[in-house]
């Protein structure tokens, strides 16, 4: 039997409409596992949780699973400043956390839709954190979604991006090479489906920016994609208001009260991160073709598709 959190009714609708079926979700994991088992260069959380949302992540497609799986781990070796395991007890952790540059917010959209993430890109100080460091932040937060949040792996996640506090030091941290990692990551590894994502209090420099990363994501994702400067009221129409934390005059917790949470997830994640230092890949004992880095994530290049039996 799969050791799986139960869904509520509304989201047990939406597992039936990806693909799941309760008498079959012990033999899909099961497939699975067996198939980790098999990847000499792999080592994986094989834990019924995290693997169903790579199942749901990717609608019960097992090959696109394999995929997105060796490519989730794949990155966490290959990038380990961006995407490794976080140190919860590091006190420059703890106080990039507690600014508050990335929050989860409580209530999804509708109150049972997707999962909405708030970006304030500038609340942090450029000379004292880079952005490898935010990054690395957002993914371990994203990978305790990943476990916990059912709303975000079935319903999908909007993103809202604040740029009101950012400075040009903010922007140029974001260079070509690292955007490039994040879409592939945001595409391709990580079984949170992007619904959508919102810019908002946009400064001077970001068009460069954007335009320069907009390419860098697939066909679908850049018509999920919106620019609405200084204009809340555009947002408000994707996002009601009353679905923003109580600093953007919605309803949705406070900043000072999500933070608080996400330090006791931290706390309760402690042990989680520390067994996470030993899944990864060695692409030594990878079959077949070994693995172009160079051409796969260098800035000139387009990203190409990791071929996974």
């Amino acid at each position: 039997m799969a050791n799986i959190r139960p869904l509520n009714e509304d989201l047990q609708k939406v597992a039936s409409e990806l693909g799941e079926s309760p008498s079959r979700l012990a033999d899909d994991l099961a497939a699975l596992k067996e198939w980790i088992r098999q990847q000499p260069h792999l080592r994986a959380n094989t834990d019924d949780q995290f693997l169903v949302a790579f199942l749901r992540g990717c609608k019960y497609s097992l090959e696109r699973t394999k995929t997105k799986i060796d490519r989730y781990f794949t990155m966490k070796s290959k990038f380990p400043e961006l995407f490794g395991p976080i140190n919860v007890d590091d006190p420059k952790v703890r106080e990039l956390l507690h600014t508050g540059t990335w929050l989860f917010l409580p209530t999804p959209l509708n109150g049972n839709g997707p999962r909405i993430g708030l970006m304030r890109n500038g609340v942090y100080p450029a000379d004292k954190f880079a952005i490898e460091d935010v990054l690395k932040l957002i993914h371990a937060m994203q990978e305790i979604n990943m476990i916990e949040d059912d709303y975000a792996i079935l319903q999908g996640a909007i993103f809202i991006g604040d740029f009101g506090k950012s400075t040009m030091a903010h922007l140029m941290q974001m260079t070509p090479s690292i955007m490039k990692k994040m879409t592939v990551y945001s595409e391709e590894a990580v079984p949170l489906r992007p619904k959508a994502q919102h810019f908002i209090n946009t400064i001077a420099g970001f068009d460069a920016i954007f335009n320069m990363a907009k390419p860098m994501f697939s066909a679908k994702q850049q018509k999920r994609l919106f620019v609405h400067g200084s204009k809340m009221d555009s947002l408000f129409k994707e996002v009601p208001q009353k679905y923003l934390p109580k600093e953007y005059g919605g309803e949705n917790g406070s900043i000072e009260e999500i933070i608080a949470e996400w330090d006791k997830k931290f706390d309760q994640y402690r042990d989680y991160f520390k067994r996470s230092a030993e899944w990864g890949t060695d692409e030594k004992l990878r079959p077949g073709k070994a693995i172009d880095f160079e051409s796969l994530f260098g800035i000139d290049g387009s990203f190409r598709k990791l071929d996974v039996d």
